[in-house]
């Protein structure tokens, strides 16, 4: 059994192909961890002719081709952080979906903008989705760049309601800033100004001149508006930074290299996506906290329970 076919992203592909390749490699991802436990390249094809979106068996194989080096190389960067195993014919799950909640967390996340039914069936509020994910990239830096490096959580969520007052306080004296103009952003609806993550490298002196970053997570459909986000020139006036900081972008979506070189220019500083995100497996394979890991799960379970009902 392979998921239901996406309803963005899929269109029928007679003489040019008209399935989105990321779509198309997240459809399979997820086919894998909720379906069979191995499907082959010529499977996959079939599915395709058979739901009309290709007409041709060379045509479709050779979309399913396309996909299959794809595949190939997130794996190829994720390592054992996938839950799927590959050879030039087959693709087969080396771990179920609860063993590996990270990864299945992104993809499901990557897959719900391809669906439109997604938003009805889960509601709008992305709180608890944000939440998870800043966490997610937290504790993925912290298992990469270990503890010289810091990571601190800004981003408004249920538990966490500070003001932007108080997370300027709190980021201005982590880094041994002087705030600035508060008074001319601080309003109700001002919460954290984009600033999800405060990633940084003390030295052991704590004086200022240090590298830090700003970061944005984006888990939603509406992440090309937050490439430019946070605003390193309103961060500036909330702080007198020093030296200016640099900006970072984490989101759980897996790019082609022209997509993610164009997001590496707009956001002028890091770009932290499913692959890099989830390659923290490389430093240690039990880098998710038991906490983050149970959360991830619980979010998870509905989500699965719903899609696959859709997929019968």
């Amino acid at each position: 059994m392979m998921l239901a076919i996406p309803t963005k992203g899929f269109a029928r592909s007679v003489r040019e192909h008209n399935v989105h390749l990321d779509v198309l490699c997240d459809w399979i991802e997820g086919s894998i961890l909720f379906g069979d436990n191995e499907l082959s390249l010529i499977d996959i094809a079939d599915v395709l002719i058979e739901e009309e979106i290709y007409v041709t068996e060379d045509f479709a194989r050779e979309g399913v081709v396309n996909a299959w080096a794809e595949l190939q190389r997130r794996l190829s960067w994720i390592g054992n952080g996938c839950a799927f195993t590959m050879d030039k014919r087959w693709i087969r799950r080396r771990a179920q979906w609860r063993d590996a909640p990270a990864y299945t967390f992104c993809i499901l996340l990557s897959l719900a903008p391809s669906y439109d039914w997604w938003a009805s069936e889960f509601g709008r509020d992305y709180t608890d989705q944000g939440d998870l994910f800043e966490l997610l990239t937290k504790e993925s830096l912290e298992a990469q760049y270990g503890s010289t490096w810091i990571v601190h959580q800004t981003g408004w969520t249920r538990t966490n309601t500070a003001s932007l007052g108080q997370v300027v306080e709190k980021v201005a004296a982590c880094l041994g800033e002087v705030k600035g103009r508060l008074e001319l952003w601080n309003d109700p609806n001002a919460k954290e100004m984009g600033l999800d993550l405060l990633w940084y490298r003390p030295f052991p002196d704590n004086r200022v001149g240090i590298p830090v970053y700003l970061v944005q997570c984006a888990s939603g459909a509406n992440w090309k508006p937050k490439l430019h986000t946070p605003n390193l020139k309103v961060w500036r006036s909330l702080i007198q930074f020093t030296t200016t900081p640099q900006r970072a972008f984490s989101a759980p979506f897996s790019f082609s290299d022209k997509v993610f070189a164009q997001n590496c220019v707009i956001v002028d500083g890091v770009l932290l996506d499913r692959c890099r995100l989830l390659g923290a497996s490389r430093y240690n394979d039990a880098w998710v906290s038991p906490s983050l890991r149970d959360r991830l799960i619980a979010w998870i379970e509905p989500r699965a329970e719903v899609l696959l009902r859709r997929s019968m």
